[in-house]
C-alpha cells in the first residue's frame, strides 16, 4: 500500500472521537478474534482500526456541532470508495507510517520480516507501542523478561498520553483509536501475569482495564471472571454478572454454575447448568475429563461449538479444577 508524503500539520484535535452512530460500522463489540466465526479468507485484523484512524485524521481540525454533522461529513468522504482508496484520503505523518508498519509486522508470519518492519516503525516513531510490543515478544528469552519489558512499554505510553487524558477519557477507551495499542499491551500483560501465577496483579490490571473501557471490546471480563472464581472472590464474580447481564456465552454461563455451587445455592446452580449445557454441551466432557484438549488455543471460536468449550476451559477451567467436589456434583446431574 502506498503512503503519501508527510505534510506538517498541527497535532491538536478539535474532534477526536468517532461519532457514536458510526461505531456499529467501524467498532466491533470485541476485538478478541476468538469470539468471531472464522471467514474463509480472514481479513486483516486491523481493517476496522485503520478505517477509524482515517476517520480521525479526516475530522482533525473540524469543529463539528454534532455527531450527525460529523457523520454526514465522513459519509461524503468515503461513500463509494474501497479500503485502499479510503486509506489514501489523508496524508501519513511519521507516526501514522510507523503504525502502518506495525500492523504489517503483527500480521506477517515471518518473524524476520516482522523484526525488520518493527525496526523501521521505531525509526519513524520511537513511541510506537505496537512496534515495541512486538519487539519485546520477538527478542525476549523468557516470559518474565517479556513482562518486565511490557511494563516499561505501558509506563512509557501512559506518560505520553498524560494523566489528564486518562481522567478525561476514562470509561470510553478503545472508542478512541489512539488508545488501542496501549490497551493491547495491557491485555497481553494480564495474560502473561496470569500465566506466571501472579494472579493478584493480573486481577488488578484487568479491573483497571474495565474501568477504562467498560464496553470491554477485548473480552477481558472472561479472563477476570476466571481469576475471580479461581481465587474464591465470589463477590467479584457477582459484580461481573450484574455488570454484563445479557452475556450468554459459555464462559459466563459455566462460570455462573460454579459461583452458585460455591455459594451453596445448588438449586439455582442446577438450573443454570441445564441452560449452560444447552448453550454448549461440549464443556461438560472437558470439565469431567472425558475429553482432553491440546495446550494450543485456537485462533477462533464459534458460540456453541467445541472450540468455544476449549476457550471456556482455558478461562475458567482452573477454577473448576480447584473444586473437584463441584465436578463430581456435575456428574451427578447427568
Amino acid at each position: 500500500m502506498g503512503m503519501k508524503k508527510k505534510k506538517q500539520k498541527s497535532r491538536k484535535k478539535k474532534y477526536s472521537k468517532v461519532p457514536s452512530s458510526m461505531k456499529s460500522s467501524f467498532l466491533p463489540r470485541r476485538e478478541n478474534t476468538r469470539h468471531k466465526l472464522p471467514p474463509k479468507r480472514p481479513p486483516s485484523r486491523f481493517t476496522s482500526e485503520r478505517m477509524n484512524r482515517v476517520i480521525a485524521r479526516l475530522m482533525n481540525g473540524h469543529d463539528f456541532k454534532s455527531d450527525e454533522e460529523a457523520e454526514r461529513f465522513i459519509q461524503t468522504q468515503i461513500i463509494g470508495k474501497n479500503q485502499d482508496e479510503i486509506l489514501e484520503l489523508t496524508d501519513f505523518d511519521p507516526i501514522e507510517e510507523a503504525q502502518e508498519l506495525a500492523y504489517e509486522a503483527m500480521e506477517t508470519e515471518d518473524p524476520f520480516e516482522a523484526l525488520e518492519l518493527t525496526n523501521k516503525a521505531l525509526q519513524l516513531d520511537p513511541d510506537c507501542v505496537d512496534a515495541f510490543m512486538l519487539m519485546a515478544r520477538l527478542t525476549s528469552r523468557s516470559l518474565t523478561e517479556k513482562i518486565k519489558k511490557v511494563k516499561r512499554i505501558i509506563a512509557r505510553a501512559e506518560q505520553k498520553l498524560g494523566k489528564n487524558y486518562f481522567e478525561e477519557n476514562r470509561g470510553h477507551f478503545w472508542g478512541l483509536v489512539e488508545t488501542r495499542p496501549y490497551m493491547r499491551a495491557r491485555s497481553f500483560l494480564v495474560s502473561a501475569l496470569r500465566e506466571t501465577r501472579k494472579t493478584a496483579e493480573a486481577i488488578r490490571q484487568a479491573e483497571e482495564m474495565l474501568e477504562l473501557n467498560p464496553n470491554d471490546n477485548q473480552g477481558i471480563r472472561d479472563t477476570l471472571l476466571g481469576m475471580y472464581l479461581e481465587t474464591g472472590n465470589l463477590d467479584g464474580a457477582r459484580i461481573l454478572f450484574e455488570k454484563y447481564p445479557t452475556e450468554f456465552l459459555a464462559v459466563f454461563l459455566w462460570g455462573q454454575v460454579l459461583e452458585r455451587y460455591l455459594s451453596g445455592d445448588l438449586k439455582k446452580a442446577a438450573r443454570i447448568y441445564r441452560r449452560a449445557s444447552e448453550r454448549n454441551p461440549y464443556m461438560l466432557d472437558y470439565l469431567t475429563g472425558r475429553k482432553r484438549h491440546s495446550s494450543e488455543l485456537e485462533d477462533f471460536y464459534s458460540p456453541g461449538d467445541e472450540s468455544e468449550a476449549i476457550f471456556c476451559l482455558e478461562e475458567i477451567g482452573p477454577a473448576w479444577q480447584k473444586h473437584p467436589e463441584a465436578i463430581e456434583w456435575l456428574k451427578s446431574l447427568q
